[in-house]
């Protein structure tokens, strides 16, 4: 392999690493901030893509309108979702919530993976790229892909900047650092875990609408995708926001590199293994000391 083959497949890595960051980082602001685990967190992804696909069916001139009122739609979604399914078991018990969340939303995973598959007649949803290729000497860059990295990497920002310098964001911190200390402060658990919820529901909606840009979705693909953006979310280390578009990088450009010796399939299978090596020699995660753990 010459160097400019080398360095198509990094940047291919990275750029495909920015998906993969975008699908974890809502994940990560309930499980790695709240200890919140989202099993549905794929399937709201699924859902948002062939909305999108449909809105675009009927609405074909407005794609910018249609990226901000569908994850605006989802967040409202799941804020409603946190009030009828989670909020009950979160106030009868928000030490051993983690299980009913567990259950409460692997069945809602497949309640939306069904009624996706009703509702679309297992169709398979798939859009057109938006943005051209980019050519820089011999090297390409999918416009599509580049344009998911930048928007990570500002999403990311703008989601730690909120997380560490607003009042919400302090509470968010309060509430995953000292639960019954922020209670007695009059922090509300459930109203800030809604937030959260609300908030981690629009962002997978949003790489819902990029994720159709760039792949072909099928109302099977919202349970794997969790599993990844889970294992990303762990070997990047809980409790930051911007450690899951290191995580997601990293995923990506292992699977791009290995894809080449292995083949594309088999390079998803090695990466996972890869990664659940990686976990027993450093359960506390990639970015994350030994020492201490805090919330950066």
């Amino acid at each position: 392999m010459d160097f400019t083959s080398y360095i198509q497949l990094l940047l291919s890595g990275l750029l495909l690493g920015g998906i993969y960051a975008m699908v974890a980082v809502g994940l990560a602001l309930c499980f790695g901030i709240l200890g919140l685990l989202n099993l549905a967190h794929g399937a709201f992804l699924v859902l948002a893509g062939f909305v999108f696909q449909a809105v675009q069916g009927f609405w074909p001139t407005r794609t910018l309108v249609s990226f901000i009122l569908v994850p605006l739609f989802f967040a409202g979604l799941g804020w409603l979702t946190f009030r009828c399914f989670l909020q009950s078991s979160l106030k009868r018990s928000s030490q051993d919530f983690l299980v009913p969340a567990l259950l409460i939303t692997l069945g809602l995973a497949f309640i939306i993976e069904e009624g996706t598959l009703t509702l679309w007649d297992r169709s398979m949803a798939g859009l057109v790229s938006q943005f051209a290729t980019i050519k820089w000497g011999h090297i390409y860059l999918s416009g599509n892909r580049l344009v998911v990295l930048i928007l990570m990497l500002a999403i990311s920002v703008v989601l730690q900047i909120w997380l560490t310098r607003t009042d919400s964001g302090r509470r968010l911190r309060a509430l995953s650092q000292e639960p019954t200390g922020a209670t007695l402060v009059g922090i509300s658990l459930t109203q800030e875990t809604g937030i959260a919820f609300a908030m981690a529901t629009a962002l997978a909606a949003m790489a819902g609408l990029f994720y159709v840009t760039l792949f072909t979705v099928s109302p099977h693909l919202g349970l794997p995708l969790t599993l990844k953006a889970l294992f990303i979310v762990v070997i990047s280390g809980s409790g930051s926001l911007t450690r899951p578009l290191a995580g997601g990088l990293a995923l990506g450009t292992l699977e791009t590199m290995l894809a080449v010796p292995f083949g594309a399939h088999w390079a998803n299978f090695l990466s996972i293994g890869l990664l659940l090596a990686f976990l027993c020699w450093r359960p506390q995660g990639l970015f994350v000391s030994k020492r201490k753990v805090r919330i950066a």
